[in-house]
């Protein structure tokens, strides 16, 4: 599917205003002093209600089915991604999706963002319901890294290892006081 540098803009900047908001940053302090890991399912249901109250968002949805593309090598039939949505001023079948991961350690995380990729981007261009992707990403939080340019060579080297190309480059940025976030 065509990905372009533009629309990994708009995910972006949609994603990244969340994590600016004043209860998600709190939220993350807290989740880093308490200790807690394994919270995407938390990411994913607050995202979702930002979505809902964001008024550039036309349309929105959690786990949203697709047929897998049957010549990709992946053994799966049919997939949901987790979190979907529709800017407004775009086609009502025009959307955009996010895989979202979540590990403090940065490896694991971009490990885990990789395989969803191998995933996602094996996705049929429209699904169950005719909705067609715009632009499908992943985004991973791990715990900040001093080295930017180190979590990103080894991003690129964890998609180049599955044979994923992925010519829209990476958005990586620090959110809260602890974490990081990374699409691609």
């Amino acid at each position: 599917m065509p990905q372009k540098k533009d629309d990994l803009d708009k995910i972006s900047d949609v994603v990244l205003d969340f994590f600016k908001t004043k209860r998600i940053v709190d939220s993350l302090n807290a989740i880093h002093d308490c200790g807690l890991s394994g919270w995407e399912k938390w990411w994913q249901t607050e995202l979702a209600l930002f979505l809902a109250q964001t008024d550039r968002i036309g349309d929105w949805d959690m786990e949203h089915p697709f047929d897998t593309d049957k010549r990709t090598r992946l053994a799966q039939s049919r997939m949901a991604l987790d979190i979907g949505f529709r800017l407004k001023g775009h086609a009502k079948d025009d959307w955009y999706f996010v895989e979202l991961k979540q590990d403090n350690d940065y490896k694991k995380c971009v490990d885990r963002m990789a395989r969803d990729a191998d995933k996602v981007f094996s996705a049929r261009k429209q699904s169950f319901d005719g909705l067609k992707v715009r632009y499908v990403a992943c985004a991973g939080v791990f715990l900040t890294e001093k080295d930017e340019d180190m979590v990103l060579d080894y991003a690129e080297d964890s998609l180049d290892k599955l044979d994923i190309e992925f010519g829209d480059g990476f958005f990586i940025e620090k959110i809260g006081k602890f974490h990081s976030m990374l699409i691609f």
